[in-house]
């Protein structure tokens, strides 16, 4: 990126600053000293969960993403469950109905909002429900006057984070329809499932009870790869919902230049796909007999 770090720390430029104010701020950025020297203090900083301090918040790193982690989860997590049950459920029932009329309508549906981008798919819920209709809000995350007593604040709260869930929802959706549904059109030749419908059981419970858990195992890797996905790219959806997230923070950072703000926001998004990746690995050796098998074999 282009720029002086020093002075894009300290929100100066050139023509008003002198080379003592100059030397000065290099010295309190510690900008003057070797870079492996640099590298060694901000992994320290890690170690204790210092992730520096923003002269243009004028705020520690740490303060900020912990003020603004909560919104941006808030958002991502209703998105993430909400669409990864409907892509189930919906990927299942049309998966073995794989060249019906009904089929067709839902994938050509889905491959539309799939084909939207989030910022336009965002715009219109909001001209639609917001400016048209006049039933949910425009953005943030809570009215100018917060309604008094918990429960009010509450609903008041759920209605603003509908726009916002439910753009990242339609958008989440599709690619974990898509998987579901082809996986399950190819299993329902299998010999297994040919013997459940001997049997005289129903497409509905051999497709949720025979072959969903054979086919769990890619749904949950995908499903733990888009955690991380929509936490750490949700700033579309933040600046055009006016939501203080994440996203936001992230977007205001590469406005101003402000890289150790990057740097933390990165690394806070690094580690929620490493620990979603985990805990997707340990997901699928439970779900599935034979990872599990593998796994002690290898032992």
């Amino acid at each position: 990126m282009p720029g002086d770090t020093v002075l894009m720390l300290v929100g100066m430029d050139e023509e008003t600053v002198t080379e003592e104010q100059y030397a000065y701020y290099q010295e309190k950025t510690g900008a003057n000293r070797p870079v492996m020297e640099q590298f060694w203090d901000y992994l320290k900083g890690i170690c204790t969960g210092d992730l520096g301090y923003s002269y243009h918040h004028n705020a520690d790193i740490s303060s900020l993403i912990a003020a603004r982690l909560p919104n941006t989860l808030q958002i991502a997590l209703p998105a993430i469950l909400i669409s990864s049950l409907t892509a189930m459920v919906l990927g299942c029932i049309m998966g073995m109905k794989k060249g019906s009329p009904a089929e067709h309508a839902v994938t050509s549906m889905q491959i539309i909002f799939d084909a939207f981008p989030s910022f336009l798919l965002g715009l219109l819920l909001i001209a639609l429900f917001a400016f048209k209709l006049g039933w949910l809000p425009s953005g943030a995350l809570n009215s100018i006057r917060v309604p008094n007593g918990p429960a009010a604040a509450f609903c008041d709260r759920l209605k603003h984070l509908v726009l916002p869930v439910l753009t990242l929802v339609l958008g989440t959706i599709p690619s974990k329809y898509l998987m579901i549904c082809n996986t399950v059109a190819l299993q329902r030749k299998e010999k297994y499932v040919l013997y459940a419908r001997s049997r005289g059981l129903s497409d509905t419970y051999i497709a949720f009870r025979h072959i969903f858990p054979n086919i769990c195992q890619p749904f949950l890797t995908m499903v733990g790869m888009n955690v991380g996905f929509v936490v750490s790219g949700s700033l579309i959806i933040e600046n055009i919902f006016s939501i203080k997230g994440m996203g936001s923070l992230i977007s205001q950072g590469i406005t101003a230049r402000d890289y150790p703000v990057l740097q933390g926001c990165l690394f806070v998004s690094a580690v929620v796909i490493v620990i979603t990746t985990l805990a997707t690995d340990f997901l699928c050796i439970l779900v599935d007999p034979k990872v599990r098998y593998k796994v002690h074999e290898a032992q």
